[in-house]
C-alpha cells in the first residue's frame, strides 16, 4: 500500500491520522475486493458460458453418433435385404430354369413322338399306297 505518511507527536502516533490512514487502507481494499469481485463474476459468466456451448458440442456429438449408428445399421439392414433379392432372384431363376428344362424335355418328347407317329403314318401311307396300286394293276 502507500507508504506510511503518518507524523508522529508527543505521546505515539496521530489518532487522526492513523484513522485516515486506516480509512484509506479499507477504501483501497474493498476497491480492490470489488474489482476482484467483479472479475470473479465475470469470469463465472464466462465459464457458464463455455460450459453451455461445450455441453451443446457434447449433446450435438451424441446426436451425430446415434445418427451416423441409424445410418450405419439402415445401411446394413439395406444390405442384407439387397443379398436376400438376389439370393432369392437367383434361386427363383433356377426353379424357372428346372421347369423350362422339364417341359423342353417333355415338348422333345412329344416331337420324338410326333416324328415317331409320322414315319408310321408314312409307312402305313405307302403300303395303302402299295395296296392300291396293286389293286389297281390286278383289275386291268
Amino acid at each position: 500500500m502507500e507508504e506510511n505518511n503518518i507524523s508522529k507527536k508527543l505521546f505515539g502516533l496521530s489518532k487522526k491520522e492513523v484513522e485516515n490512514y486506516i480509512a484509506d487502507m479499507k477504501k483501497g481494499y474493498e476497491e480492490e475486493l470489488s474489482k476482484q469481485n467483479h472479475e470473479l463474476q465475470s469470469m463465472k459468466n464466462e465459464n457458464a458460458k463455455l460450459n453451455e456451448r461445450l455441453n451443446q458440442f457434447l449433446n450435438d456429438k451424441k446426436k451425430m453418433e446415434m445418427e451416423k449408428q441409424n445410418i450405419s445399421d439402415v445401411l446394413f439392414k439395406a444390405e442384407e435385404q439387397a443379398k436376400q433379392i438376389i439370393e432369392d432372384a437367383k434361386n427363383k431363376a433356377v426353379e424357372e430354369r428346372q421347369d423350362l428344362d422339364v417341359l423342353l424335355e417333355q415338348e422333345k418328347e412329344k416331337l420324338i413322338d410326333a416324328k415317331l407317329e409320322l414315319a408310321m403314318l408314312k409307312d402305313k401311307a405307302k403300303e395303302i399306297m402299295t395296296k392300291f396300286t396293286d389293286d389297281i394293276t390286278n383289275l386291268q
